[in-house]
C-alpha cells in the first residue's frame, strides 16, 4: 500500500516487502470510528470483523455487502480509520471487540501468547491448494494462523522504448542491470528508480535474496543474508547511486507510479498493484522482468507480500468466527477475485482461484503471475519488522554516507540475529 494520500493506498503496506510484509508493522487504520456494516441471520450470533482503510473505491461497499450476505452471523464490519496496529492490537489484548480481522504482520510473540485462533483445523485440510509462498507468512510452530486473502509480488518494470533508444537489451545479470541503469541516465531522466530512497529499503532485500540466501534459515533460527555475494551486489549498487544512476527525490515514491509513467526513469521496482494504471499509461511500452541473478550462486527474485484473515483467540464464538473467515476466504471464490481485481490488482492466494480469475490470464499480468510462482520469495513471519529496519538503515548508511558494505552488513546481520535469538521458543 502507499500513502493514504494516494489512489495506491492499500499497497504501501505491501510494499514493504518484509517478505511476506511481515518488515512492516501492521498500519494505517484506526479503532471506533468509521465502524458500519450489518449481517445475515445466524441465529443470533454477532461477530465484529476488522479492516484497515483501503484507498480504493468501493472495497468498503463490498466487504460491507458480503457482511450483510452473509447467513452465518450478523456481522459487524469495523471499518478502521488511523493506526489500524495500535488499535487491534489494543483491542486482541483487552479480549474485546474484534472477532475476526486482517493482518500484514503476523507476529510469532502474539501466537504464543495466545492472541490468535490457530487456523490449523480450518486450513490443514486444504493448505494443498494455496501455494507455498502464499502459507509461509502464515506458518509460525507448525501451525496456521490465518487464510491469505491477497497476493502482491514486487519486481522490475522497465521501458521498452527507452532501452531501444539507447541501444541496450533487457538486462539478464544484475551488473547489466545497473550499467543499464547508468547508461539510460540523461538529462532529465534516471536510469533505475528503487525508491526515493534509492533503494535502501525494498531493492537491498531484494539483493540479499538474489544473491541466494535470503533472510533467514530454513529453520528461522539463523540470520543469512551476510555472504560476500550480497556485499558485492549491496557494493554494486552503492555504486549505481554514487554514479547518479537513481531517481531520488520524486514527487511520489516508488509505490506510486507517476513519476515512472511520466519518464523520468526507466526501470523501476513497483508492485502488480499498479499494473492497470502503467498500462493505462504506457500501452504497449511496458515490460517486466525478476530481479536477476547476485553472483554466481543466486538466483532471480520476486519478492512477495500479502494480506492475511485471522480470528482472534478471544473471539465472542470462535467457531462462528472460523466459520466466517473460512466462508469468506476459502469458500467463495467469486468474492476473492472480485477483492483481488475488482478495486486494485493483486493475486488471489487459492491457486485455483488465481487461475480462474480472467484478468491475470494474458499479457504482462500473466507474466507476472508466472515469475512469482517460479521466483517468488517471502521471508515469513520470523523476519520482524525491527530487522528490516536494522538492514535499510544499513543500506542506508552505505547509500547516503559512503559507508563499508561489508562493515554495515556485519553489524546488521549482528542486530537481526539478536532480534531473531529472543523470537526463539
Amino acid at each position: 500500500m502507499a500513502p493514504t494520500s494516494s489512489r495506491f493506498s492499500r499497497r504501501a503496506l505491501l510494499a514493504g516487502f518484509g517478505a511476506g510484509a511481515t518488515t512492516l508493522a501492521l498500519s494505517a487504520c484506526g479503532s471506533n470510528d468509521g465502524g458500519t456494516g450489518g449481517g445475515g441471520g445466524g441465529g443470533g450470533t454477532s461477530l465484529s470483523q476488522w479492516y484497515h482503510q483501503y484507498g480504493e473505491e468501493g472495497v468498503q461497499q463490498a466487504v460491507t455487502d458480503w457482511a450483510k450476505s452473509y447467513k452465518g452471523a450478523s456481522v459487524s464490519v469495523q471499518w478502521t480509520l488511523g493506526d489500524y496496529a495500535s488499535k487491534l492490537s489494543s483491542r486482541l489484548l483487552s479480549g474485546s471487540g474484534v472477532d475476526v480481522f486482517e493482518n500484514n504482520a503476523i507476529d510469532p510473540a502474539s501466537a504464543r501468547k495466545g492472541l490468535y485462533a490457530d487456523l490449523s483445523d480450518v486450513m490443514d485440510p486444504i493448505k494443498d491448494q494455496f501455494s507455498e509462498v502464499a502459507l509461509k507468512p502464515v506458518t509460525i510452530d507448525g501451525k496456521i494462523w490465518g487464510i491469505p486473502m491477497i497476493t502482491d509480488p514486487q519486481l522490475l518494470w522497465y521501458r521498452p522504448s527507452m532501452l531501444q533508444k539507447a541501444g541496450i537489451a533487457v538486462p539478464t545479470t544484475f551488473d547489466e542491470l545497473l550499467q543499464a541503469g547508468t547508461e539510460l541516465t540523461g538529462g532529465n531522466q534516471k536510469g533505475l528508480f528503487f525508491g526515493n530512497d534509492g533503494g535502501a529499503g525494498v531493492f537491498s532485500q531484494a539483493i540479499a535474496v538474489a544473491a541466494g540466501p535470503g533472510f533467514l534459515s530454513e529453520d528461522n533460527k539463523t540470520v543469512t543474508f551476510n555472504t560476500p555475494e550480497v556485499v558485492a551486489g549491496l557494493t554494486a549498487l552503492q555504486k549505481a547511486y554514487k554514479d547518479g544512476a537513481m531517481l531520488t527525490g520524486s514527487p511520489t515514491d516508488w509505490t506510486d507510479p507517476t513519476s515512472f509513467n511520466a519518464g523520468l526513469a526507466a526501470i523501476t521496482w513497483q508492485g502488480m498493484w499498479a499494473l492497470p494504471a502503467m498500462e493505462k499509461a504506457l500501452g504497449d511500452d511496458l515490460g517486466v522482468m525478476a530481479v536477476p541473478q547476485v553472483g554466481g550462486s543466486g538466483k532471480q527474485a520476486v519478492l512477495v507480500s500479502q494480506w492475511n484473515e485471522q480470528v482472534a483467540a478471544k473471539a465472542s464464538n470462535l467457531d462462528a468466527a472460523k466459520a466466517l473467515a473460512k466462508a469468506q476466504w476459502v469458500d467463495d471464490a467469486e468474492f476473492q477475485k472480485k477483492f483481488a481485481v475488482g478495486f486494485g490488482f493483486h493475486v488471489p492466494p487459492k491457486t485455483a482461484t488465481a487461475e480462474a480469475t480472467t484478468e491475470l490470464q494474458e499479457g504482462l499480468a500473466k507474466q507476472v503471475v508466472d515469475l512469482t510462482s517460479k521466483w517468488g520469495y517471502t521471508a515469513g513471519p520470523f523476519w520482524a519488522p525491527a530487522m528490516g529496519t536494522a538492514l535499510t538503515d544499513a543500506a542506508t548508511r552505505m547509500l547516503t554516507n559512503g559507508a563499508d558494505v561489508a562493515t554495515e552488513l556485519a553489524a546488521a546481520q549482528k542486530t537481526c540475529q539478536q532480534t531473531l535469538d529472543s523470537l526463539a521458543s
